[in-house]
């Protein structure tokens, strides 16, 4: 449910201009629960390989290339929501560009 939140809200916000970063400690969630599985979302799929990493929280997830970005970015992409790669860095960033 709180991935649904965040991600359709930023959908939303994005386009419109409207900013808002929900909290850490809920995107964070989100993150962990999205690079986990490929439920809703192609989260591990995504993540595969690759090491993630949040530079405003804790979220960390994975080895290889490293991809980083806010963990609301991070969630966004494990979504399919290519736009944010913009937000991201890293050498694994090109893959993930791929795979969104």
């Amino acid at each position: 449910m709180a991935g649904r939140v965040v991600v359709h809200g930023q959908d939303v916000r994005t386009p419109l201009g409207i900013p808002r970063v929900p909290p850490v400690a809920a995107t964070t969630e989100v993150a962990r629960f999205f690079a986990a599985r490929d439920f809703t979302v192609p989260g591990r799929s995504v993540a595969r390989g690759l090491r993630l990493e949040a530079t405003d929280g804790p979220f960390a997830h994975g080895h290889g290339p490293v991809v980083r970005g806010s963990t609301l970015a991070l969630v966004m992409v494990l979504a399919g929501r290519r736009v944010f790669c913009d937000a991201l860095t890293g050498e694994g960033l090109a893959r993930v560009r791929e795979r969104v």
